[in-house]
């Protein structure tokens, strides 16, 4: 339950699932809604009982209180997984209402019941209601399978409560009867929308039976490498990696204070320390994750790495006399992000093991290089600090890019589809364009030009040219999608750059606005519970 001291990021996050949750369902419903369009809906015979319910406009405003009770629903449920219970129940009721409509299109006879008073406000919400939304689409009933499986839900998630059983149970049938009494639904519809309604709650439970919000099938006992080639080159990997460790005292610092930086330096610089930490933590996960001696000892190895990255940015701002700023909401949603993720969940850590190579690619042709020939940065030492960041991070990528081709065989085709029903991809689809406006708005600020980054999307692109194995890989089809969009985004804004159509005060001003929602929602405590304070 929520308490009272509850964070604003917190109750954030809730509201965010709820408006996705009604976002997808209305995606259901208007796929349904296209059947009637091409179909003639078919118009059920009233039957005894149909007759016999009475006509009871005001009714309505109980009808429409299933938005308002589904908010309250994501806001006190206890934890993570009973929230995926929840998402998962709403999207199964919806996707199944949605292919009987397709199948079975039905209409209800609204003219026979007219409104006929309609300085009534009872009356107008439902003329407002019927305007709205159209008489197709009635067997079974969106409206009462949705408030079943809402209300069994989070019943289940308070189980220890009596009042929340009873409270649930008798919100559901009020709703059931008022899709009645407003002459909305015929009688069949509800039994049949109950029906939907209960097998989405049994559904979403069985496929989120524990404490935990990962799919019981895609967990798993441990990473590993299984190919002998890949076995062999994990160890050589190792001895290489051990070989080369540095400290942050071999590089031949200067002695400061060096001159002020740019303010925009300072936030870019501030939000790449920002970036090495998330990859240290994920590769700290996937060092968890790991069963084989070769591959969890490289990971560590991995983590230290990104983290001294962080840390010899952190001795660079040092330098110049300015601090680390607080990250702005990209970096933030990707931190808040940590609290869902499952070392023992094969979801989870292939999708890591994807994203960071991806994301490391692209920082390396970005803004890496960019810091290298920066006025204010350009020098010997900084260029020798930059030039060990680059020797890490190819070992990152060809590590990875074997986990990576081993579950692409591993999981091809239909059996990688569990892969994306992990809630963390879409979370993330959030943070990364918020990400991505962060670091190369200021970097673009400061000269940066966009078509540096066209080579590393072809590279990604064609990625799969070089590991046949990532062809039939779900997990990879996202970030190919994503490698398109990134690409295509670099073009226009390239072309725009060159037209001056780009209005870089208005792109910094913005981030300016994302970054103070970041410190409101997120404030110091997220930094606190990642050990960056």
């Amino acid at each position: 339950m929520l308490s009272g001291g509850a964070s604003l990021a917190h109750v954030a996050k809730r509201v965010g699932m709820w408006a996705l949750s009604l976002t997808l369902l209305l995606c259901f419903y208007a796929l349904g809604k296209l059947s009637a369009a091409v179909f003639e809906p078919s118009v059920l015979p009233l039957t005894a009982l149909d007759r016999a319910v009475p006509f009871l406009p005001w009714t309505v405003w109980l009808y429409g209180t299933i938005t308002w009770v589904s908010l309250f629903a994501w806001l006190t449920i206890p934890t993570r997984a009973d929230g995926a219970r929840l998402m998962t129940s709403i999207l199964i009721a919806s996707a199944t209402c949605a292919l009987v409509f397709v199948v079975f299109p039905t209409s209800f006879p609204r003219e026979l019941y007219p409104l006929t008073q309609l300085d009534s406000a009872s009356q107008r919400e439902l003329a407002r209601l019927r305007a709205a939304d159209s008489p197709s689409n009635c067997l079974p009933s969106l409206h009462v399978a949705l408030a079943w499986g809402i209300a069994l839900t989070w019943a289940s998630a308070l189980k220890h409560r009596r009042v929340a059983w009873l409270a649930a149970i008798a919100w559901a049938v009020t709703i059931s009867v008022t899709t009645l009494t407003t002459k909305q639904h015929f009688f069949v519809d509800v039994p049949s929308g109950m029906i939907v309604g209960v097998f989405a709650w049994w559904a979403a439970a069985k496929l989120f039976p524990g404490s935990t919000s990962t799919p019981a099938w895609v967990r798993s006992e441990g990473l590993t490498l299984t190919w002998d080639t890949h076995k062999k080159a994990a160890a050589k990997l190792r001895l290489a990696a051990q070989g080369y460790q540095w400290s942050l005292d071999e590089v031949d610092w200067p002695t400061g204070p060096l001159p002020p930086l740019d303010p925009l330096l300072v936030r870019l610089i501030s939000e790449l320390i920002y970036i090495e930490e998330i990859a240290g933590m994920n590769f700290a996960i996937l060092a968890k994750a790991s069963t084989s001696d070769d591959l969890r000892a490289l990971y560590g190895y991995f983590a230290d790495e990104e983290r001294r990255h962080a840390n010899g940015l952190r001795r660079v701002l040092a330098l110049h006399g300015a601090s680390v700023r607080p990250p702005g909401l990209g970096n933030s949603l990707v931190l808040d992000e940590f609290d869902a993720l499952d070392h023992e969940s094969d979801a989870d850590v292939l999708l890591i093991a994807t994203a960071n190579p991806v994301f490391e690619t692209m920082l390396d042709a970005g803004t890496v290089p960019f810091l290298r020939t920066h006025p204010a940065l350009r020098s010997p030492w900084f260029d020798d600090f930059v030039k060990r960041i680059t020797r890490d991070e190819s070992a990152h990528l060809a590590v990875n890019w074997m986990v990576v081709r081993e579950a692409g065989q591993r999981y091809r085709g239909l059996a990688g589809l569990s892969l994306l029903l992990n809630p963390s991809i879409y979370r993330g689809m959030v943070a990364v364009p918020f990400m991505s406006l962060d670091v190369y708005s200021l970097a673009h600020a400061m000269g940066y030009r966009f078509e540096t980054l066209m080579p590393a999307f072809g590279k990604l692109w064609r990625l799969h040219k070089r590991y046949a194995e990532l062809r039939g890989f779900p997990l990879w089809s996202v970030f190919r999608v994503f490698t398109a969009a990134g690409a295509i985004a670099t073009i226009v804004s390239a072309r725009l750059a060159r037209a001056g159509l780009i209005f870089v005060r208005f792109w910094t001003a913005v981030t300016s606005v994302t970054d103070l929602f970041a410190r409101l929602v997120f404030g110091r405590r997220l930094l606190s519970k990642r050990g960056l304070e």
